[in-house]
């Protein structure tokens, strides 16, 4: 017979990268800019944003859904946010400002 682990074990190893509630607000508003930033560098406007904003959502559930945990997948969205819009976004500092956001908040919180 295997042995007994609770099924979520692997989770305490995350437990570095998950900031804490008041931090995690913080670094919504930050993926939420980096959103709206991300639409507003394509020429339709009125339709992008939306669609950007929409589509992070989206993407927040589906992350926390096959990771099984909302919080680690919403560390990990932070993170593909702010290297999204690093690659994308014409002010290149606004993605690299979350993601160094994200990391230094997953550690010291």
């Amino acid at each position: 017979m295997p042995v007994d682990i609770p099924a979520r074990i692997w989770l305490e190893r995350f437990a570095l990268l998950v900031p804490g509630p008041a931090a995690t607000r913080w670094l919504l508003i930050a993926d939420l800019v980096c959103l709206v930033a991300l639409g507003l560098a394509v020429r339709a406007r009125r339709i992008a944003v939306p669609v950007a904003v929409g589509a992070g959502l989206l993407g927040l559930n589906v992350l926390a859904m096959l990771l099984n945990d909302f919080f680690l997948g919403l560390a990990l969205f932070h993170l593909v946010v702010g290297a999204t819009a690093l690659l994308f976004c014409r002010p290149r500092w606004l993605g690299g400002a979350t993601l160094a956001l994200a990391i230094a908040l997953g550690v010291l919180t």
